[in-house]
């Protein structure tokens, strides 16, 4: 029995606005299914289409079943809505998602109240702004954006706490709603900052850490470099301890006369650690370096022994050991007479001092070890200089040329010394 409804040429039943019924079995050639398909097999199709797109709808785009429902009826040819047994409805493009106008509202509204908000904190009116931005989230609860901006809020008002809490609160809410990458990174790098107010400095450094896995910011691994080294002053401080520096050092002492030098190494370096303004550990280091042949770590060590302390002797005497082994005798003259001008009366000094001068007047040297000191100093700035000046090239010439000009050359300081320290790096030599 078919309703008061006719057919069209076309074959396709013409609906009526009221709810009808179809019978009979029919063949519909419309656009929804294959041509020939029964009225009965076109239903049962739907059907199965209909319950998959509402899944679909419902799950993954967060769709009411209502709404998904409104939508796909209004999809299904009039013909097959009469199969169905549904009521017919406007077109599809006159149909809208049931609270989609409601949506975009609060959207609007919560973008709204982020302006305010930003105004707010432009005159650092904070509690201002966390009240528009709070509006903000509760109208938009999907957008990470709003507690952000909250955090950002409470960490100018000095809440460091509760802007870390807030921060959280955005990172968690970024990753369920699949936020910008650039959104959490913000919030980890302000976590960051929170906690380095807080003096967490290594919670900190975790929070940039992620931020920068999320996006690279250079202001971010500025802030990132600058804790880590504020961390390690702060360890080394902690760390400092001068008794247990001293027990090192003797350690070292006890390791030096046995001749394990690596040993001894080992145990001043763990000293200064402890102490790193210990004087007498430099240079005990200092002449264990000597012993190794490692002359630039001793001659380093001289030089922070006597940085610390630039009255002690011994390290002047070390100092001169290395640059006479180093071949640079005339830099060996210049320290150890330094040395001799704060303590005239060390035997140390005073020992290394006549092997310096042994070494300028050449005593067991042979030609080509002289020639060899030589060009070894030659690679010296402060010869190169001396041996470039046009009037030291004209004193050099007119003492070649005339021997008893020399002690009249002689009688300028200026010129004395660096005849001085060319004899004794062996550029020239005096009869």
């Amino acid at each position: 029995m078919l309703s008061t409804n006719s057919f069209t040429p076309s074959g396709v039943l013409e609906p009526n606005l009221a709810t009808t019924t179809l019978q009979t079995t029919v063949t519909l050639k419309g656009r929804i299914g294959l041509p020939g398909m029964t009225a009965g097999m076109m239903a049962g199709r739907i059907s199965w289409l209909t319950v998959f797109a509402l899944l679909l709808c419902t799950v993954f785009c967060h769709v009411p079943i209502s709404a998904s429902v409104h939508v796909l009826e209004s999809s299904i040819q009039p013909s097959a809505r009469v199969v169905l047994g549904l009521r017919n409805r406007a077109p599809a493009s006159l149909l809208r998602l049931r609270g989609a106008g409601d949506a975009d509202s609060k959207v609007q509204e919560a973008l709204a109240a982020k302006e305010l908000g930003n105004e707010a904190y432009k005159k650092k009116d904070f509690e201002e702004a966390i009240k528009q931005y709070e509006r903000a989230a509760e109208l938009d609860p999907t957008s990470m954006v709003y507690l952000n901006n909250i955090a950002a809020a409470l960490f100018g008002q000095g809440k460091y706490e509760e802007c870390i809490k807030k921060c959280q609160e955005a990172i968690e809410v970024g990753k369920q709603y699949r936020s910008d990458f650039k959104d959490i990174a913000r919030a980890h790098s302000r976590c960051g900052n929170a906690c380095a107010k807080l003096g967490r400095l290594e919670e900190a450094i975790k929070h940039y850490d992620s931020s920068l896995v999320e996006f690279k910011d250079g202001n971010v691994e500025l802030k990132r470099r600058e804790v880590i080294r504020q961390k390690d002053e702060i360890d080394k401080a902690a760390y400092l301890n001068p008794e247990k520096a001293e027990e090192h050092r003797q350690n070292g002492n006890a390791f030096f006369k046995e001749g394990k030098w690596v040993d001894a190494i080992r145990e001043y370096t763990e000293g200064l650690r402890r102490d790193p303004q210990n004087h007498l550990i430099y240079s005990n280091r200092a002449q264990t370096y000597i012993k190794v042949m490692d002359f630039g770590s001793a001659l380093k060590d001289c030089d922070k022994c006597l940085e610390l302390k630039p009255d002690f002797p011994r390290a002047y005497a070390r100092k001169a050991t290395v640059q006479m082994l180093c071949k640079q005798i005339h830099k060996a003259k210049e320290t150890v007479e330094l040395g001799l001008s704060k303590a005239p009366e060390d035997p140390e000094l005073k020992e290394v001092f006549r092997k310096v001068q042994q070494s300028i007047m050449g005593v067991g040297l042979s030609p080509e070890e002289r020639e060899e000191r030589a060009k070894e100093a030659m690679k010296d700035p402060s010869i190169q200089q001396i041996m470039s000046d046009p009037v030291m090239r004209q004193v050099l010439d007119d003492m070649q040329s005339n021997p008893t000009s020399a002690a009249k050359h002689m009688q300028d300081p200026m010129v004395k010394r660096n005849i001085d320290l060319l004899v004794a790096a062996g550029i020239i030599q005096m009869r």
